[in-house]
């Protein structure tokens, strides 16, 4: 009969089946078709700029600069292979290193307590604010000349240059991470009986850890540039000193590469410090979005 009601579709092309008809799946929300990923994206990005700096450093080489045998990047990378090669070249690269890892140690040590006491008080945090704004715009470099005197050209110089310049940073931002705990959670820590230790390992220690990395990762910075500032003007080892050895019989290519060899060293210890932040403060909302707080 004309008229007929047919019956359900048993040819697998209507909806929800399995076949030549079935529909497909939507697109994920806010992805197109064919779409670069971003990832991608930036790291062309960033290769292009790096391009288009090497194009131009060597047109200046070729051009204004060769008056004064400034290098091209050719010149350059041979210059550093041949660098690579030597023993001395890793171990002023060491010596760099180690004054400012223990110069920075040395910061951690006296800063983060030093801000915890700062921090825990509102009258002392108020009374020190002059004296914190006065001591971390004074150039360490500015004190040279008496270090100098004081302890000649040796480690000890760049030691105590770097605790002067990266103490600083440390210090502000632990005091601040304590003074900015929530008054409720030191509330709920005396309601649970809390032992001061305890307090500070559960409750204090997590929410200032943003705060304390950011002061770290500017000390490290600091660190690294006061450690061959102090070789470069003191005429202790590592690379500074080497780096004033090329200037001074006009070796610019070598003047370079370890000028690009301390710029690395740079960026590889802020790297550190920021792959330490996201594995220690995995669980805070900026690393969890990507960020690095």
């Amino acid at each position: 009969m004309t008229g007929a009601k047919t019956g359900p579709d048993v040819t697998g092309t209507g909806p929800g089946r399995a076949g030549t008809g079935a529909r497909t799946a939507p697109a994920a929300a806010g992805t197109e078709p064919g779409a670069v990923p971003t990832g991608v994206r930036r790291l062309v990005n960033r290769l292009l700029a790096i391009l288009v700096a090497l194009v131009v450093w060597h047109l200046f080489a070729l051009g204004p600069g060769a008056s004064s045998d400034f290098p091209t990047p050719p010149e350059s990378f041979r210059t550093a292979v041949d660098l690579a090669g030597t023993g001395a070249y890793w171990s002023n690269i060491a010596t760099s290193v180690e004054t400012a890892l223990l110069g920075l140690g040395l910061a951690v040590l006296v800063g983060v307590p030093v801000g915890l006491l700062i921090g825990a008080d509102e009258r002392v945090r108020r009374s020190t604010q002059l004296l914190l704004d006065f001591g971390r715009t004074v150039p360490a470099i500015a004190l040279l000349p008496l270090l100098l005197l004081l302890f000649g050209a040796t480690r000890d110089l760049g030691l105590v240059l770097i605790l002067v310049s990266a103490v600083w940073p440390v210090v502000i931002q632990t005091s601040y991470a304590v003074g900015e705990i929530s008054p409720q959670l030191r509330r709920v820590g005396r309601a649970y009986h809390l032992t001061r230790w305890h307090l500070l390992r559960h409750l204090i220690a997590p929410s200032m850890f943003p705060f304390v990395f950011v002061g770290l990762r500017i000390a490290a910075t600091l660190s690294l540039l006061m450690a061959i500032s102090s070789e470069f003007l003191g005429g202790s080892d590592g690379l500074g000193y080497v780096l004033l050895q090329a200037m001074q019989i006009n070796d610019t290519g070598r003047a370079f590469v370890y000028s690009f060899t301390a710029a690395f060293l740079g960026l590889l210890l802020n790297l550190v410090f920021v792959l330490l932040q996201r594995r220690v403060l995995w669980w805070h909302p900026s690393v969890r979005k990507g960020g690095t707080a």
